[in-house]
């Protein structure tokens, strides 16, 4: 590895890593999605007459865009359709480009509906800043040392001390957020654009907290309750007993940068988080 490349460089210098990454995206060839062979983690960017409408990130690009081709699943041209009434372009008329994303693919795709001007991308429109797009070749050696990185990534966040979860000081800053139970077990590992928002829905009622959803159903054998044709709410009683346990525990949010979807992969699969059920598999 470079020296100047590791984990503390990417998160110093995540904007202008960023901007080598949307270059390096938007200099790919446009093809059809029909001619996509790209089974790899990485992001594409799907366009027409050289107008960008949008980008995205997948853990098997194939599989990803074989489910954007499709009208029926495809969440491009649905909202595609939504926002120009007189649609004049069908699906088979976008082309896409993609590039392979060891680490960073979730923040590539934040900062290039904001820098792209992805006009049909829903989400995240005010959770990057706005740059002039250039090369600067960070990019390439990045993905090249992914792996070194996560692993300077993982003992930098460990080293540091655990709060009980409603002691915890929490910024407004994407990151990645680890819950240990009284048996110092590390139970539940998460990632946001926004872990202060996140500790906040963890921290209420139930419906918007996966966490919260787990303890009561998987520790407590709870059953949800349907509402509005989808079960995520608990009895008050039982939403007192997961806020009391969960007051228990202890938590470490962190502030990532760049590369927060990686680490929570690498992490979950190690540890195998009792509450964690995307991938957490056991090998």
């Amino acid at each position: 590895m470079k020296s100047s490349i590791n984990w503390k460089f990417i998160q110093k210098n995540s904007d202008e890593i960023l901007l080598d990454g949307i270059f390096n995206l938007t200099k790919q060839p446009s093809l059809k999605f029909s001619e996509i062979r790209n089974s790899n983690a990485g992001n594409y960017l799907i366009s027409n007459n050289k107008t960008n409408f949008y980008i995205g990130e997948g853990k098997n690009l194939d599989k990803r865009l074989k489910q954007q081709s499709k009208p029926n699943t495809s969440t491009f041209y649905k909202n595609y359709q939504k926002l120009f009434v007189q649609n004049s372009l069908n699906i088979a008329d976008f082309l896409v480009q993609t590039i392979n994303t060891n680490i960073g693919r979730k923040e590539i795709e934040e900062f290039g509906i904001v820098n792209l001007k992805t006009s049909l991308n829903k989400f995240q429109l005010k959770k990057r800043s706005e740059f002039k797009i250039q090369k600067n070749g960070l990019w390439n050696d990045v993905q090249d040392n992914f792996e070194q990185i996560i692993n300077e990534a993982e003992k930098d966040i460990l080293k540091n001390r655990f709060s009980l979860w409603y002691d915890c000081d929490v910024k407004v800053v994407s990151g990645l957020y680890i819950v240990k139970n009284k048996k110092e077990e590390i139970i539940y590992i998460g990632e946001s654009s926004n872990i202060k928002e996140r500790y906040l829905t963890h921290s209420s009622k139930t419906y918007f907290s996966a966490l919260r959803r787990h303890i009561g159903t998987e520790l407590f054998n709870f059953e949800l309750i349907e509402t509005s044709g989808r079960k995520r709410l608990f009895t008050e009683k039982q939403d007192l007993d997961v806020t009391k346990f969960l007051k228990n525990c202890n938590a470490l949010f962190f502030p990532i940068y760049l590369g927060r979807y990686e680490i929570e992969e690498f992490l979950i699969r190690k540890y195998k988080p009792l509450l964690n059920r995307k991938d957490n598999k056991q090998e």
